[in-house]
Protein backbone atom coordinates (compact mmCIF):
# COMPACT_ATOMS: atom_id res chain seq x y z
CA UNK A 1 0.00 0.00 0.00
CA UNK A 2 2.81 2.42 0.93
CA UNK A 3 4.77 1.59 -2.23
CA UNK A 4 1.70 2.29 -4.49
CA UNK A 5 1.08 5.58 -2.77
CA UNK A 6 4.74 6.62 -3.20
CA UNK A 7 4.63 5.65 -6.88
CA UNK A 8 1.45 7.67 -7.48
CA UNK A 9 3.03 10.72 -5.90
CA UNK A 10 6.14 10.38 -8.08
CA UNK A 11 3.98 10.15 -11.20
CA UNK A 12 2.01 13.29 -10.28
CA UNK A 13 5.23 15.19 -9.51
CA UNK A 14 6.74 14.14 -12.84
CA UNK A 15 3.63 15.23 -14.71
CA UNK A 16 3.64 18.62 -13.00
CA UNK A 17 7.35 19.14 -13.78
CA UNK A 18 6.73 18.26 -17.43
CA UNK A 19 3.76 20.66 -17.63
CA UNK A 20 5.63 23.61 -16.09
CA UNK A 21 8.69 22.86 -18.33
CA UNK A 22 6.54 22.99 -21.47
CA UNK A 23 4.87 26.22 -20.33
CA UNK A 24 8.31 27.80 -19.75
CA UNK A 25 9.63 26.69 -23.16
CA UNK A 26 6.47 27.91 -24.92
CA UNK A 27 6.74 31.31 -23.24
CA UNK A 28 10.43 31.75 -24.13
CA UNK A 29 10.20 30.53 -27.73
CA UNK A 30 6.84 32.14 -28.47
CA UNK A 31 5.65 29.04 -30.23
CA UNK A 32 2.01 28.21 -30.65
CA UNK A 33 0.14 25.19 -29.40
CA UNK A 34 1.60 23.13 -32.29
CA UNK A 35 4.63 20.89 -31.75
CA UNK A 36 5.87 19.48 -28.44
CA UNK A 37 3.45 21.49 -26.29
CA UNK A 38 0.51 20.44 -28.44
CA UNK A 39 1.43 16.74 -28.19
CA UNK A 40 1.95 16.83 -24.46
CA UNK A 41 -1.22 18.97 -23.96
CA UNK A 42 -3.27 16.31 -25.69
CA UNK A 43 -1.90 13.75 -23.22
CA UNK A 44 -1.84 15.91 -20.10
CA UNK A 45 -4.74 18.29 -20.87
CA UNK A 46 -6.97 16.74 -18.24
CA UNK A 47 -4.32 17.13 -15.58
CA UNK A 48 -3.67 20.76 -16.59
CA UNK A 49 -7.38 21.58 -16.51
CA UNK A 50 -7.73 19.94 -13.14
CA UNK A 51 -4.85 21.91 -11.71
CA UNK A 52 -6.33 25.15 -13.13
CA UNK A 53 -9.75 24.38 -11.65
CA UNK A 54 -8.18 23.90 -8.23
CA UNK A 55 -5.84 26.88 -8.34
CA UNK A 56 -8.25 29.42 -9.94
CA UNK A 57 -10.37 30.11 -6.80
CA UNK A 58 -7.18 30.38 -4.77
CA UNK A 59 -5.82 32.93 -7.23
CA UNK A 60 -9.01 34.99 -7.07
CA UNK A 61 -8.93 34.98 -3.28
CA UNK A 62 -5.30 36.13 -3.27
CA UNK A 63 -6.19 38.86 -5.82
CA UNK A 64 -9.08 40.11 -3.68
CA UNK A 65 -6.77 40.27 -0.67
CA UNK A 66 -4.13 42.12 -2.67
CA UNK A 67 -6.71 44.63 -4.06
CA UNK A 68 -9.40 45.01 -1.34
CA UNK A 69 -10.65 48.39 -2.66
CA UNK A 70 -11.62 47.03 -6.08
CA UNK A 71 -14.94 45.57 -4.91
CA UNK A 72 -15.66 48.46 -2.55
CA UNK A 73 -15.22 50.92 -5.43
CA UNK A 74 -17.60 48.88 -7.58
CA UNK A 75 -20.17 48.84 -4.77
CA UNK A 76 -19.81 52.61 -4.38
CA UNK A 77 -20.35 53.13 -8.12
CA UNK A 78 -23.48 50.98 -8.02
CA UNK A 79 -24.77 52.93 -5.01
CA UNK A 80 -24.14 56.24 -6.81
CA UNK A 81 -25.92 55.00 -9.94
CA UNK A 82 -28.87 53.88 -7.82
CA UNK A 83 -29.04 57.26 -6.06
CA UNK A 84 -28.92 59.03 -9.42
CA UNK A 85 -31.82 56.97 -10.75
CA UNK A 86 -33.83 57.73 -7.61
CA UNK A 87 -33.19 61.46 -8.01
CA UNK A 88 -34.25 61.29 -11.65
CA UNK A 89 -37.48 59.52 -10.74
CA UNK A 90 -38.16 62.09 -8.00
CA UNK A 91 -37.49 64.95 -10.42
CA UNK A 92 -39.86 63.44 -12.98
CA UNK A 93 -42.57 63.04 -10.33
CA UNK A 94 -42.09 66.66 -9.20
CA UNK A 95 -42.31 67.92 -12.78
CA UNK A 96 -45.52 65.96 -13.29
CA UNK A 97 -47.02 67.27 -10.06
CA UNK A 98 -46.17 70.88 -10.87
CA UNK A 99 -47.54 70.50 -14.40
CA UNK A 100 -50.85 69.29 -13.02
CA UNK A 101 -51.04 72.18 -10.52
CA UNK A 102 -50.24 74.68 -13.24
CA UNK A 103 -52.90 73.17 -15.52
CA UNK A 104 -55.54 73.30 -12.78
CA UNK A 105 -54.61 76.91 -11.98
CA UNK A 106 -54.85 77.88 -15.64
CA UNK A 107 -58.27 76.21 -15.90
CA UNK A 108 -59.59 78.22 -12.93
CA UNK A 109 -58.13 81.46 -14.33
CA UNK A 110 -59.72 80.83 -17.72
CA UNK A 111 -63.14 80.23 -16.16
CA UNK A 112 -62.91 83.49 -14.23
CA UNK A 113 -61.21 85.37 -17.09
CA UNK A 114 -58.40 86.39 -14.75
CA UNK A 115 -54.90 87.30 -15.85
CA UNK A 116 -52.59 85.57 -13.37
CA UNK A 117 -48.87 85.38 -12.67
CA UNK A 118 -47.91 81.88 -11.43
CA UNK A 119 -45.64 81.82 -8.38
CA UNK A 120 -44.26 79.28 -5.95
CA UNK A 121 -44.38 79.52 -2.16
CA UNK A 122 -40.77 79.72 -0.99
CA UNK A 123 -41.17 80.59 2.70
CA UNK A 124 -43.75 80.55 5.49
CA UNK A 125 -44.10 83.47 7.90
CA UNK A 126 -43.98 83.33 11.68
CA UNK A 127 -47.24 81.43 12.11
CA UNK A 128 -48.00 82.27 15.73
CA UNK A 129 -51.74 82.85 15.48
CA UNK A 130 -51.32 86.59 14.89
CA UNK A 131 -49.40 86.49 11.62
CA UNK A 132 -50.38 84.11 8.83
CA UNK A 133 -48.26 84.90 5.77
CA UNK A 134 -46.23 83.20 3.06
CA UNK A 135 -43.57 84.49 0.68
CA UNK A 136 -43.73 83.81 -3.06
CA UNK A 137 -41.06 84.05 -5.77
CA UNK A 138 -42.76 86.76 -7.85
CA UNK A 139 -42.57 90.51 -7.31
CA UNK A 140 -42.98 93.94 -8.84
CA UNK A 141 -40.90 93.05 -11.89
CA UNK A 142 -43.53 90.39 -12.67
CA UNK A 143 -46.47 92.78 -12.26
CA UNK A 144 -47.22 91.81 -8.65
CA UNK A 145 -48.26 94.68 -6.41
CA UNK A 146 -49.83 95.29 -3.01
CA UNK A 147 -53.50 94.27 -2.56
CA UNK A 148 -53.48 91.89 -5.53
CA UNK A 149 -55.65 88.79 -5.06
CA UNK A 150 -53.79 85.50 -4.67
CA UNK A 151 -55.48 82.18 -5.43
CA UNK A 152 -54.74 78.59 -6.35
CA UNK A 153 -56.68 75.84 -8.12
CA UNK A 154 -58.90 75.40 -5.02
CA UNK A 155 -59.84 79.02 -4.42
CA UNK A 156 -58.86 82.09 -2.42
CA UNK A 157 -55.43 82.15 -0.77
CA UNK A 158 -55.16 85.80 0.33
CA UNK A 159 -53.80 89.16 -0.84
CA UNK A 160 -50.35 90.64 -1.38
CA UNK A 161 -49.35 92.71 1.65
CA UNK A 162 -45.87 93.79 0.45
CA UNK A 163 -43.66 93.25 -2.58
CA UNK A 164 -40.04 93.64 -3.68
CA UNK A 165 -38.60 93.34 -7.16
CA UNK A 166 -38.64 89.54 -7.17
CA UNK A 167 -40.63 88.40 -4.11
CA UNK A 168 -43.88 89.22 -2.34
CA UNK A 169 -45.49 88.54 1.04
CA UNK A 170 -49.04 87.20 0.94
CA UNK A 171 -51.43 87.71 3.86
CA UNK A 172 -53.52 84.55 4.01
CA UNK A 173 -57.31 84.67 4.27
CA UNK A 174 -57.07 83.06 7.74
CA UNK A 175 -54.90 85.91 9.08
CA UNK A 176 -56.60 87.73 12.00
CA UNK A 177 -56.24 91.03 10.12
CA UNK A 178 -57.83 89.63 6.96
CA UNK A 179 -61.38 90.63 6.01
CA UNK A 180 -62.86 89.51 2.70
CA UNK A 181 -66.05 90.66 1.05
CA UNK A 182 -68.11 87.53 0.33
CA UNK A 183 -71.36 86.51 -1.33
CA UNK A 184 -73.58 83.49 -0.67
CA UNK A 185 -74.15 81.26 -3.68
CA UNK A 186 -77.72 80.27 -2.74
CA UNK A 187 -79.22 83.65 -1.91
CA UNK A 188 -76.62 86.03 -3.39
CA UNK A 189 -76.60 87.87 -0.04
CA UNK A 190 -73.51 89.86 0.88
CA UNK A 191 -71.33 89.73 3.95
CA UNK A 192 -67.70 89.47 5.07
CA UNK A 193 -65.35 86.60 5.89
CA UNK A 194 -62.73 87.19 8.59
CA UNK A 195 -59.75 85.17 9.81
CA UNK A 196 -58.48 84.62 13.32
CA UNK A 197 -59.94 81.15 13.96
CA UNK A 198 -56.91 79.20 12.77
CA UNK A 199 -55.91 77.89 9.34
CA UNK A 200 -58.99 75.71 8.80
CA UNK A 201 -61.82 78.03 9.85
CA UNK A 202 -63.16 81.44 8.83
CA UNK A 203 -66.03 83.49 10.24
CA UNK A 204 -68.76 84.78 7.92
CA UNK A 205 -71.15 87.55 8.93
CA UNK A 206 -74.08 88.80 6.85
CA UNK A 207 -74.34 92.55 6.38
CA UNK A 208 -78.14 92.46 6.77
CA UNK A 209 -79.18 90.96 10.10
CA UNK A 210 -82.69 90.22 8.86
CA UNK A 211 -81.47 87.34 6.68
CA UNK A 212 -80.21 83.88 7.59
CA UNK A 213 -77.22 81.69 6.78
CA UNK A 214 -77.63 77.93 6.32
CA UNK A 215 -75.21 75.06 6.74
CA UNK A 216 -73.87 73.99 3.35
CA UNK A 217 -74.02 77.47 1.82
CA UNK A 218 -71.01 78.17 -0.39
CA UNK A 219 -69.24 81.52 -0.63
CA UNK A 220 -67.30 83.41 -3.28
CA UNK A 221 -65.69 86.86 -3.25
CA UNK A 222 -68.02 89.63 -4.45
CA UNK A 223 -65.29 92.04 -5.52
CA UNK A 224 -63.78 95.09 -3.84
CA UNK A 225 -60.68 97.24 -3.92
CA UNK A 226 -58.61 94.29 -2.63
CA UNK A 227 -60.36 91.24 -4.07
CA UNK A 228 -61.59 90.31 -7.50
CA UNK A 229 -65.08 88.82 -7.75
CA UNK A 230 -66.06 85.17 -8.12
CA UNK A 231 -63.14 83.44 -6.35
CA UNK A 232 -64.35 80.43 -4.29
CA UNK A 233 -63.82 80.91 -0.54
CA UNK A 234 -65.36 77.98 1.32
CA UNK A 235 -68.51 76.31 2.64
CA UNK A 236 -70.57 76.99 5.78
CA UNK A 237 -70.10 74.19 8.32
CA UNK A 238 -71.74 75.67 11.41
CA UNK A 239 -74.34 78.41 12.00
CA UNK A 240 -74.15 80.63 15.08
CA UNK A 241 -77.30 82.29 16.37
CA UNK A 242 -76.89 85.90 17.43
CA UNK A 243 -79.95 87.32 19.12
CA UNK A 244 -82.17 84.71 17.51
CA UNK A 245 -80.90 85.53 14.00
CA UNK A 246 -78.61 83.13 12.13
CA UNK A 247 -76.42 85.73 10.48
CA UNK A 248 -73.00 84.45 11.65
CA UNK A 249 -71.45 81.17 10.55
CA UNK A 250 -68.24 79.18 10.59
CA UNK A 251 -66.74 78.54 7.16
CA UNK A 252 -64.30 75.84 6.10
CA UNK A 253 -62.00 77.30 3.42
CA UNK A 254 -61.39 75.41 0.20
CA UNK A 255 -57.68 76.17 0.34
CA UNK A 256 -55.49 74.13 2.68
CA UNK A 257 -52.78 76.37 4.15
CA UNK A 258 -50.59 73.41 5.07
CA UNK A 259 -50.23 72.27 1.44
CA UNK A 260 -49.73 75.61 -0.31
CA UNK A 261 -47.28 75.32 -3.18
CA UNK A 262 -48.14 76.84 -6.57
CA UNK A 263 -50.33 79.96 -6.49
CA UNK A 264 -51.43 82.62 -8.93
CA UNK A 265 -51.48 86.39 -8.43
CA UNK A 266 -54.36 88.06 -10.26
CA UNK A 267 -52.87 90.98 -12.19
CA UNK A 268 -55.84 91.50 -14.51
CA UNK A 269 -59.51 91.67 -13.45
CA UNK A 270 -62.32 90.17 -15.54
CA UNK A 271 -64.52 92.52 -17.54
CA UNK A 272 -67.64 91.15 -15.79
CA UNK A 273 -68.36 89.38 -12.52
CA UNK A 274 -67.75 85.61 -12.99
CA UNK A 275 -70.67 84.89 -10.66
CA UNK A 276 -70.68 81.33 -9.31
CA UNK A 277 -69.21 79.55 -12.33
CA UNK A 278 -65.88 78.89 -10.58
CA UNK A 279 -67.63 76.75 -7.95
CA UNK A 280 -67.66 73.00 -8.59
CA UNK A 281 -70.99 71.60 -9.83
CA UNK A 282 -73.26 70.62 -6.96
CA UNK A 283 -76.25 68.29 -7.10
CA UNK A 284 -79.51 69.84 -5.91
CA UNK A 285 -81.55 67.54 -3.62
CA UNK A 286 -85.18 66.99 -4.60
CA UNK A 287 -87.66 68.44 -2.10
CA UNK A 288 -91.35 67.58 -1.88
CA UNK A 289 -93.78 70.49 -2.11
CA UNK A 290 -96.75 70.43 0.34
CA UNK A 291 -100.21 70.37 -1.26
CA UNK A 292 -101.67 73.80 -1.77
CA UNK A 293 -98.37 75.64 -1.45
CA UNK A 294 -96.69 77.47 -4.31
CA UNK A 295 -93.46 75.94 -5.55
CA UNK A 296 -90.41 78.14 -5.32
CA UNK A 297 -88.62 79.08 -8.47
CA UNK A 298 -85.43 76.98 -8.81
CA UNK A 299 -82.32 78.89 -7.80
CA UNK A 300 -84.03 81.11 -5.20
CA UNK A 301 -83.75 80.68 -1.46
CA UNK A 302 -85.50 81.60 1.73
CA UNK A 303 -85.22 85.25 2.59
CA UNK A 304 -84.45 86.45 -0.92
CA UNK A 305 -85.96 89.82 -1.70
CA UNK A 306 -86.22 91.84 -4.92
CA UNK A 307 -83.13 93.90 -5.60
CA UNK A 308 -80.72 91.32 -4.15
CA UNK A 309 -77.37 91.36 -5.92
CA UNK A 310 -77.11 88.75 -8.69
CA UNK A 311 -74.05 87.46 -10.56
CA UNK A 312 -72.76 90.13 -12.85
CA UNK A 313 -74.83 92.90 -11.21
CA UNK A 314 -73.02 95.31 -8.94
CA UNK A 315 -70.55 92.67 -7.80
CA UNK A 316 -67.38 94.09 -9.29
CA UNK A 317 -65.31 96.59 -7.51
Amino acid sequence: MGRDTRRSRLVIIALLIAAFTLITLDYKTGRSANGARGVVHSALGGVEDGVSAVTRPIGRTVSSLAHPNRYHDRADRLAQDNAGLRRQLADNAEIGRMSKQLGDLRLLADKGQYSVVPAKVIAVGDVTGTDWTVTINAGRDDGVDVDKTVLNADGLVGTVSSATAHTAVVRLACDPNSRVGARLERTQLLGAVAGGQGPSALTFTLYDASFRVQKGDRLVTFGSMDYVAGVPIGVVTKVTDVGGLSRTAEVKPYVSVGTLDLVGVVVGRPATDPGDRLLAPQSVPTQSVPTGSAAQTPGTGTGTTPGTTRPGQGGTG
